[in-house]
């Protein structure tokens, strides 16, 4: 026997059906608050991996300082994640920079801001900007056994794990500090 409502409705017909309009307009109302709050979302994480990767470079320059200081056959190994970005070895301009593709602008769209040894540039357009990190240290750069060029990391699943090493001086009296996949 059919439950029949007021208006010679059937009563569990009508139930199930308030029951899917209302899981739809909460569905509805959860797209629309992640719609407005994953951009912030993805700047947040995007503003963390640029603070992580600031600190990667600024070990990496510690390492090349210290063995610089310490002079020839001087050796550190540093092992080093590469999530987001690439990191990209300028032996011809003797630095090494960290470039990654943000949802977040990180200083004022083309003014380098120094941090340190760092420079750091914003470039690019909003929603898409590109920050590079980028420190030269008055040494000679050099990867493997080249001595000019650039040698680019990419993002992997596992960490890059190199030797920066002290080999000795150029002939302009620079000390040559080698940086070597292990």
């Amino acid at each position: 026997m059919k439950k029949v409502g007021v208006r010679g409705y059937n009563v569990r017909g009508q139930i199930w059906v308030e029951t899917v309009i209302y899981t739809l307009i909460g569905l509805a109302i959860i797209g629309l608050v992640l719609a407005g709050a994953l951009p912030k979302i993805n700047e947040k994480k995007d503003e963390i991996m640029i603070e992580q990767s600031i600190q990667s470079l600024g070990n990496i320059g510690n390492k090349i300082l210290e063995v610089k200081e310490k002079g020839i056959g001087n050796r550190r190994v540093v092992d080093l994640k590469i999530e987001k970005g690439a990191i990209i070895i300028d032996m011809d301009g003797d630095s090494v920079s960290w470039v990654l593709d943000s949802s977040f602008a990180y200083s004022e769209v083309g003014v380098p801001v120094s941090l340190g040894k760092m420079k750091v540039t914003t470039s690019g357009k909003s929603g898409a900007w590109e920050v590079e990190l980028k420190s030269e240290y008055g040494v000679d750069i050099r990867y493997g056994e080249g001595e000019s060029g650039t040698k680019r990391l990419e993002p992997a699943a596992t960490s890059y794990k190199f030797s920066i090493e002290n080999v000795g001086k150029n002939g302009d009296g620079e000390s040559v500090i080698e940086l070597n996949a292990v």
